[in-house]
């Protein structure tokens, strides 16, 4: 082979390794986290992030609901956007459309859909290996507001978490049975 072949060859090589890079990076990046993250830093958006971390120490507070010490051993995440300030959401948003949108093609399931007055309200969830992998909450309307619980997830055990927790939003799980 001569140089020039050899230099094509290596251009090929770095342009392959390239954009399997990008799409690497971008397959790690879920639809749901990039809603998370154009929202999160906005004006009149309160967000939360409960990492597997929090969840491990947890495990260490002593509980009699065997249940519920399962559940949190398993689960890797929360995260909660909301506006529940009208005045201060951007304009037009409805967190219900735009999530519904970003996750299409990608693996979720509606669970429940619930219509209140001027709200929609979703659960979505994604599974793997026929196990709840993620759970989503989406409120659209006058209030805004996302959660998105990652983790091997017990439905059960999930109602009696959001009880504990007292986290606004979560007390919509009451109504998936």
């Amino acid at each position: 082979m001569n140089k020039h072949t050899l230099s094509l060859i290596r251009k090929a090589l770095f342009l392959v390794i390239l954009m399997l890079a990008i799409v690497v990076a971008q397959a790690q990046e879920s639809p749901v986290d990039r809603v998370f993250e154009k929202y999160a830093n906005t004006d009149g958006c309160t967000s939360v992030f409960i990492s597997s971390y929090m969840f491990s120490m947890l495990q260490n507070v002593e509980s009699d609901d065997k249940e519920l010490d399962e559940l949190i051993k398993n689960l890797k995440s929360i995260k909660i956007i909301t506006f529940d300030n009208p005045a201060k959401k951007p304009r037009g948003l409805n967190l219900n459309t735009e999530v519904m949108q970003a996750v299409a093609g990608h693996n979720y399931r509606e669970l429940m859909k619930i219509k209140e007055k001027d709200q929609d309200i979703t659960f979505l969830v994604k599974e793997q290996g026929g196990r709840i992998v993620e759970l989503l909450l989406l409120i659209g309307g006058s209030e805004n507001t996302l959660i998105s619980i990652q983790g091997t997830i017990d439905m059960k055990s999930l109602g009696k978490l959001s009880k504990s927790m007292n986290i606004q939003g979560l007390d919509k799980l009451d109504k998936v049975k």
